[in-house]
């Protein structure tokens, strides 16, 4: 008998996540629930995918997370 994977309780986990919520228009929204039905995934993977494809073109190195510091004469 071949294994069923996860003995049938449901779909395998994708690991950790975290809720990431937007709103939108009300015709984008409907917008992007067709096309994640033309894909043949839910709207919240669809918009995940999107992002992860996104964020994954990003160096962080790049970003500079450091405010300057008013300063406006040597101590």
């Amino acid at each position: 008998m071949a294994a069923r994977g996860n003995n049938g309780g449901g779909r395998r986990s994708k690991g950790p996540r975290r809720l990431v919520g937007s709103r939108l228009p009300i015709p984008q929204a409907d917008k992007l629930a067709d096309v994640a039905a033309h894909h043949g995934t839910t709207v919240s993977d669809y918009v995940a995918d999107l992002l992860c494809r996104h964020l994954d073109t990003i160096d962080l190195g790049m970003i500079d997370h450091q405010e300057t510091l008013p300063l406006n004469r040597a101590s």
